[in-house]
């Protein structure tokens, strides 16, 4: 009798646990780099890992003050990739100790995950002259975490074009590049990659990111992209040697055009995986 009532118990709290661990959809946030300056407006691109990457129950505020005054804007945010997104906003920061204000949405509420230094990360230059387009129809309305009451940006549109208050008047860039928008595509839906047997992500990547007009941190992101099936685990320093490896797409490839950047985000990445 007491044996099974042992056994109910740990049932009981096996399925506890599973549930509160279902819940904590985010593990981890961080700022991965920041692609503006003071008194523009903000373009941040995050590193993520959330349980299968349910990004609509997180939230993302900037708070910044202007004298006596808070201020805080809901940031609208586009899917980089499995564990990395892009937030932006409309207003210019001028506040050079501005905060990026996390929130998750648990129990029927939200709750502030973390408070994250937006100048302390590193900064990234864009040179490209493209338009920053993110799509806002599936973006959820979100409350910005007490105590601080901020608005939410105006969603009537399904879109929204972005221009940076710069003196030499350029639009800003997205993390996709434009060498693309009108050139022929690097590789063919049917490209697979040639390996031997005992070679490593690095190694490929060494041999192919000159073809895909990336750098080799580039390179390695867009293979482990184009085929998770490959990595043990989906961990980006476990490459399997028994999966054909598909050649990433020119949409895969167009997330990768700063070598400083995207080595950040593989070292990131890397650490993140050798962790867990």
């Amino acid at each position: 009798m007491s044996k099974g009532i042992f056994n109910k118990a740990v049932l009981a709290l096996s399925l506890f646990l599973f549930s509160f661990v279902a819940q904590a959809a985010l593990s981890h946030i961080s700022i991965n780099s920041r692609q503006f300056e003071v008194g523009q407006h903000p373009q941040i691109k995050l590193n993520i890992v959330a349980g299968k990457n349910d990004f609509s129950r997180i939230s993302f505020h900037l708070r910044q003050t202007n004298g006596s005054k808070e201020i805080m804007e809901e940031l609208m945010v586009q899917p980089i990739s499995g564990y990395m997104l892009f937030a932006i906003g409309v207003d210019n920061v001028t506040d050079p100790n501005a905060k990026l204000i996390v929130s998750e949405y648990k129990g029927n509420s939200w709750h502030q995950y973390a408070v994250l230094p937006v100048f302390d990360s590193p900064f990234i230059k864009i040179t490209n002259k493209t338009e920053v387009r993110i799509d806002t129809r599936n973006q959820p309305k979100k409350v910005a975490p007490e105590p601080y009451k901020g608005k939410a940006l105006a969603q009537s549109e399904s879109a929204i074009k972005v221009k940076n208050n710069t003196s030499e008047g350029s639009s800003v860039s997205s993390f996709s590049s434009e060498r693309t928008a009108s050139s022929t595509p690097i590789v063919s839906d049917d490209c697979v990659i040639e390996r031997s047997a005992t070679e490593t992500l690095w190694r490929i990547a060494s041999r192919y990111y000159k073809q895909w007009d990336t750098n080799v941190y580039g390179a390695m992101l867009a293979i482990y992209d184009a085929n998770p099936k490959a990595f043990s685990k989906q961990k980006i320093h476990l490459i399997r040697q028994d999966v054909t490896l598909s050649c990433p797409s020119q949409t895969q490839l167009n997330q990768y055009v700063s070598k400083a950047e995207d080595k950040l985000t593989f070292e990131v990445l890397q650490q993140q995986h050798r962790a867990n």
